[in-house]
């Protein structure tokens, strides 16, 4: 019995071994990767331009009617993106649409964000650190302790992990005198030093209304954003930036992004909705991309099989918009066959941060593989444990490798 649970036992990891990785190579070997085309747009010329490389070092430049440029000539066209290039060539226009163009000028004027799927859910720490908004130092100073917030906010002391009552306190008062209600649902800043000053957090409490909590001088400072509660706030996300123009920019349920204006916290919705519907901006399979730039804001949502970009002046006026479509992987000859000869795939999800493993299953299109790897099984090994035919029948492929590999005892 002992030898029968630790054959199953290996025959199981090597169905899991199989689904991570014999899709993923099955893929790179018959798979012809599609060169997707870097879009953007040319305020020098008001037209769409894009770069698509082909390999050995070959590089298409061209406009969307068609015109073909060299590489000095494509970084004329984009002096928002190649400005320390061009300036150093002395290739930089003095002005663009009035704005006096200078490197200096561009990198202060110029913002970039974008909102990936992972970045929605991503698991953290809840424990969260607060600068001195006003520090003593010409740079912020990452602090001795750090809080966390759920039903209460506490400071802890990490060295001797105790709670620094006088100051949660004082925090926490704070936060009731403004009517914050805890828990607190959502939790965001920039935690990081790198930056020139500090907006503190801005926290969605048990009513769905959203605060600003920052530190000055030692003393707490929070503020009701008056941010409507009724909005359905997904996520937060929070970058300060010398240009003072937004906090940071929040999503909602139904897909919507707006910008937190230093405009006493009023909203800029971002508009994700081209003329097209089918490419509108759905959070959990896209990813958006806004690019500030001194003349205009560039808006680019990238999702399987297409790229959509939207072009609006500093008013959010709509200048012009262009979407370049290829084949999705889905779609290609190579994913059809996988989706046959395998029953099931497993991934990992950015397993450079955390690790999610995920199953995709081919359903009626896998059925074709798993009868092929019954058909194996009872032709070249007869013979067999009843189970390990019900192995096969739900893990096909992968089952077959790991019965024909680990055989039974006679």
């Amino acid at each position: 019995m002992l030898n029968k649970i630790s054959r199953y036992t290996i025959i199981l990891l090597i169905v899991v071994v199989s689904a991570l990785y014999l899709p993923d190579f099955f893929s790179m070997l018959f798979d012809k990767k599609v060169n997707t085309p870097r879009l953007n747009y040319s305020a020098v010329i008001d037209e769409f331009v894009y770069t698509q490389h082909h390999g050995m070092g070959q590089t298409e430049r061209k406009d969307i009617q068609g015109n073909s440029y060299s590489e000095r000539e494509y970084y004329k066209l984009l002096p928002f993106t190649y400005y320390a290039n061009l300036d150093k060539w002395g290739l930089l226009p003095a002005e663009i649409d009035g704005f006096e163009l200078s490197s200096k000028s561009i990198r202060r004027n110029s913002q970039f964000f974008r909102i990936q799927p992972k970045d929605i859910s991503s698991p953290f720490v809840p424990l969260y650190i607060m600068f001195e908004a006003e520090p003593d130092y010409a740079q912020l100073i990452i602090p001795d302790d750090v809080f966390r917030l759920d039903n209460t906010i506490e400071f802890l002391d990490p060295v001797s992990n105790s709670v620094l009552e006088e100051k949660s306190h004082k925090f926490q008062e704070a936060m009731l005198s403004t009517g914050f209600s805890f828990p607190a649902k959502i939790v965001a800043a920039n935690q990081t030093n790198r930056k020139s000053f500090d907006e503190g957090y801005f926290i969605k409490d048990a009513n769905n209304k959203v605060f600003q909590l920052k530190m000055i001088k030692d003393e707490p400072v929070c503020v009701e954003t008056g941010i409507d509660p009724n909005l359905g706030i997904r996520q937060i996300f929070i970058k300060e930036n010398m240009r003072k123009e937004f906090y940071g920019w929040l999503l909602t349920d139904d897909n919507e992004v707006y910008l937190i204006t230093y405009d006493n916290y009023k909203l800029q919705q971002i508009p994700t909705v081209p003329d097209d519907p089918k490419y509108s901006y759905i959070a959990d399979e896209m990813t958006i991309y806004v690019y500030t730039y001194p003349v205009n804001k560039h808006i680019q949502i990238s999702g399987n099989g297409f790229k959509q970009m939207i072009v609006f002046d500093n008013d959010f006026n709509k200048i012009a918009e262009h979407v370049e479509t290829w084949t999705p992987y889905k779609k290609r000859p190579a994913s059809i066959v996988k989706s046959f000869l395998f029953p099931f795939e497993l991934s990992t999800y950015d397993p450079m941060k955390w690790v999610k493993v995920q199953m995709d299953c081919f359903w009626w299109e896998g059925l074709a593989g798993i009868a092929v790897s019954l058909l194996v099984l009872v032709l070249f090994s007869r013979k067999r444990p009843w189970f390990d035919y019900v192995l096969v029948l739900f893990t096909g492929v992968f089952g077959l490798i790991g019965v024909l590999l680990i055989k039974p005892e006679d």
